[in-house]
């Protein structure tokens, strides 16, 4: 389930940024967007069923690239938000108008999404087993600077 190559990991970053685009910037106007999360609002039980399911797949990737819980919590706040914004669409009413404005607005995807790109730029993977890597001049020199606190970036291993 977990990524186990920089191949993997990039395919997982390809996914979390077409769900970025997907859901809150299919179409651009200036520094706003609108994606299929703010237009299904409109539709009875479809906004919430989007929501709900891109949240899951973006929580999928984020335990595939293997981030922190505090990570993942952070995202699973945002993705909470923005599925329980589209509940009062289940029932149509005047409210359903409001409601889908403010959740056009309320970039939740967006935001875990690129939480989780931040923080898979903040990781170093590297491929293979920590004993195999002995020795290893990259990784040595990461591992010094993470060690003296110069530097704050997580390792992982893949393996």
């Amino acid at each position: 389930m977990t990524a186990r190559t920089h191949a993997e990991l990039h395919n997982i970053r390809v996914g979390v940024e077409r769900i970025i685009k997907i859901s809150d910037r299919v179409v651009g106007i200036g520094p706003f967007g609108i994606g299929l999360d703010g237009l299904l609002a409109a539709v009875p039980g479809a906004g919430v069923l989007y929501s709900a399911f891109a949240g899951l797949l973006l929580l999928a990737y984020g335990i595939r690239a293997r981030a922190s819980l505090g990570t993942l919590l952070h995202m699973a706040v945002y993705l909470t938000i923005d599925t329980l914004i589209d509940l009062p669409d289940l029932v149509p009413s005047p409210v359903s108008a409001v409601v889908a404005v403010f959740d056009t607005l309320f970039t939740g995807h967006k935001w875990a999404g690129n939480l989780l790109l931040k923080h898979m730029d903040d990781t170093v993977y590297v491929e293979g087993p920590p004993r195999r890597l002995g020795g290893h001049p990259e990784y040595a020199d990461v591992e010094a600077r993470v060690r003296s606190g110069e530097e704050r970036r997580r390792i992982v291993f893949l393996g």
